[in-house]
């Protein structure tokens, strides 16, 4: 769906790049988080697919074409990097103004659905020149939301949700994720948010590329046996009820290490049954490794 090939971006007057040779691919249904410390590039990034900056070098595709080779090529976008809109028009003529100049006007009906969701209704006669910052915030995602689109950029969108507001709009990314493949690339502090949304991961660091991960790599515990597996002992670990599914591929060629979700609800009876068969050598609990991917100046 969106391919980024080699991109790069050196300021005018900047001596080094702010961001350099970045590769990645985003598919339908994916729900990808960006991370890395302050000035690592990820806004630099966000910013060139959405189109408000143009890169020094390398491209950015959206089904195969080229999103700076002509116009709307973002239609079933929505963005939210930084809150735009008009100050001196409601919360919601602000909804039905984007909607119009987007051919989305069939959408209306989504208006105050999208409001409620960012809890902004009570203020939808109000104009943003009277918003705090994190009302504007709200309103930033209500205009990101509002068309239904099939590909989301989402720069910090839990800042100013409260938590029932954060895990109702979690929800909600799922939901479209699920029914309707939605894809998302997502950057925010909130960790936590982050580690139980997303399927994938980029870290950025000094502008490039460092690492991409998927998410079984964090919020995962590693056991470490005493000695392999049986053919038959594997063969009764998957048979657990449920194991099979999340657990497909986790166990090593040599039957020593089998990784699990740390809140994988079977993950007790599988300790139980492997401490009585094989032994447990060790358990090592990753889940604190998105946390040391981002870093602690983030």
């Amino acid at each position: 769906m969106l391919t980024v090939s080699h991109l790069s971006k050196q300021y005018r007057g900047n001596p080094s790049y702010s961001l350099q040779d970045v590769s990645f691919s985003i598919q339908p249904g994916e729900i990808v988080g960006l991370i890395g410390k302050n000035g690592a590039g990820k806004t630099t990034l966000m910013k060139m697919l959405a189109k408000a900056q143009r890169p020094t070098s390398g491209s950015v595709t959206y089904n195969g074409v080229d999103i700076f080779s002509q116009e709307n090529m973002l239609s079933r976008f929505g963005i939210m990097i930084q809150p735009v809109f008009v100050p001196n028009i409601s919360a919601q003529d602000n909804l039905r103004w984007y909607l119009a100049i987007h051919g989305e006007t069939a959408r209306e009906r989504n208006i105050r659905p999208t409001l409620e969701l960012v809890d902004m209704w009570r203020y939808r006669d109000r104009k943003p020149s009277d918003f705090s910052f994190g009302m504007k915030q709200r309103l930033a995602l209500a205009l990101a939301l509002v068309s239904e689109p099939e590909f989301l950029i989402l720069d910090e969108p839990f800042v100013g949700l409260d938590p029932d507001g954060v895990l109702q709009l979690m929800s909600i990314l799922q939901q479209w994720v699920a029914e309707r493949s939605v894809s998302l690339l997502i950057s925010s502090h909130q960790l936590n948010e982050l580690q139980a949304l997303c399927s994938r991961f980029l870290f950025l660091k000094q502008g490039r590329l460092a690492s991409a991960f998927t998410a079984d790599h964090v919020g995962t515990i590693i056991i470490t046996l005493a000695r392999p597996l049986t053919h038959t002992e594997q063969s009764q670990l998957k048979s657990l009820t449920s194991l099979a599914q999340a657990m497909p591929a986790t166990i090593s060629l040599d039957g020593v290490s089998i990784q699990v979700a740390a809140d994988h609800p079977h993950l007790n009876a599988a300790l139980s049954m492997l401490v009585t068969t094989a032994g447990v050598a060790s358990i090592h609990d990753k889940s604190a490794q998105l946390n040391d991917y981002f870093g602690d100046n983030e």
